[in-house]
């Protein structure tokens, strides 16, 4: 039997790149819990009709238009992160980010990486608990895989 490879999920780390140091990328504590990432298409589709019988169901055939990564992260307030977020959200910036697995190249490690905009930044507080943030990245333009 060949087991699962196996990610933990603190190994999903989400990096942006340091504005002060390029090429230098980092795991903003802000997200501390969850973390995810989720990659979709829009599709146009068309139906194609059984010539021999044009009265049954046409089947439907879809084609890639346009892809798209979101990275979701969440996780305990860490309070001298907010400021960074702030000022991201209240600009139309792209940063370069990576969602890396953190594992050995054997293990399938590597990162997906691109230049993402911040859509939403969001801030809770719970009475006799602490407070939590969440966020959401949109990929703008191609994204690469790259091997540990």
């Amino acid at each position: 039997m060949a087991a699962v490879k196996t990610l933990a999920g603190e190994k999903l780390l989400i990096q942006i790149e340091d504005p002060a140091v390029p090429g230098v990328f980092v795991h903003d504590c802000l997200i501390n819990s969850d973390r995810g990432i989720s990659m979709s298409a829009d599709v146009t589709d068309i139906m194609t009709p059984d010539c021999d019988d044009p009265t049954l169901p046409a089947w439907k055939e879809i084609f890639k238009d346009g892809l798209q990564i979101s990275i979701s992260g969440s996780g305990v307030l860490h309070t001298t992160s907010v400021e960074t977020w702030f000022n991201w959200m209240n600009v139309d910036t792209i940063k370069n980010v990576r969602i890396k697995l953190d594992v050995s190249q054997a293990l399938g490690g590597g990162y997906i990486s691109g230049a993402f905009k911040l859509t939403s930044f969001n801030i809770t507080g719970t009475r006799k608990n602490n407070s939590t943030a969440e966020v959401t990245l949109l990929s703008h333009g191609a994204c690469t895989w790259t091997d540990n």
